[in-house]
Formats: C-alpha cells, structure tokens, sequence
C-alpha cells in the first residue's frame, strides 16, 4: 500500500506556516483599516466636496461637448476670443510709438521726451522690446 505518511515535525511546520500567512494577512488587514481611520472627519468632507466638484465639472464638459456638436452641426461660427491688441492698427498712439524707439536701439530717456510717457514706462518699454533682447 502506498500511503501518505505525516509525522508531528511535518504537521508543526505546516500549521506554522498557516498562522504565519493568517498573521500576515491580519496585519495587512488593520493597516488597511488605520489607513482609513487615520483620515480625520475634515479631511473626509474635502475629499467629498473635491469628488462632487469633479462630477459637477464633468457633468459641465459633457454640456459644453452637446452644445459645440450643436453649433458644429448647425454650422455656426463658434464665438471668439477677444484678439489681442495689433501696433499696427495704433501706430499713433505713444506706447507704438515707444516700442519703434526702443526697436531701433533709443534708450529710455529718449523713448520717454520722444513719446511723452513716465520714466518707468519707457524704462519697461526699452527693457522688453530693445533690439536682441529675448522676448
């Protein structure tokens, strides 16, 4: 006959190593559980006020998606952004003015009897828009 043969050393290591992983899994367990616990009430709100305003915004681009397909399918033009300020289209008043002065190498004083504004303007003018300066 052939048969399994456990001897009381064989049966001691094996419920050893039982425990051991039951302790181990225990442990993970409360380190899980004090993880959450840890979390004062205050913080909890936050994160609850943070994931309603999560949803809240993506409830939001979920209409602005709607109504850009929208306006796309009716094939109206989209509203525009204001557009930032053209020189060229000013090119009287003194700050174009200045910005020429100050591309052509003027330095600050200059810029400022030239255009009649303060110091300090002329000064950031020059500063910004000299001639092999990066900007």
């Amino acid at each position: 006959m052939n048969s399994i043969v456990i001897t009381w050393p064989q049966l001691l290591y094996i419920s050893l190593v039982l425990i051991l992983f039951y302790a181990a899994e225990l442990l993970l367990f409360l380190r899980k559980s004090a993880q959450n616990k840890s979390k004062s009430p205050a913080e909890r709100k936050w994160l609850a006020e943070q994931q309603e305003q999560i949803v809240e915004l993506q409830r939001e681009m979920e209409s602005l998606k709607v109504r850009l397909a929208t306006l796309l399918a009716q094939q109206l033009p989209l509203p525009t952004l204001p557009s930032e300020i053209s020189l060229q289209d000013d090119d009287d008043t003194p700050y174009s003015q200045a910005i020429r002065l100050a591309q052509q190498g003027a330095d600050s004083e200059k810029v400022s009897a030239a255009c009649g504004i303060s110091r300090g303007e002329a000064d950031l003018i020059v500063a910004l828009y000299r001639t092999g300066s990066p900007h």
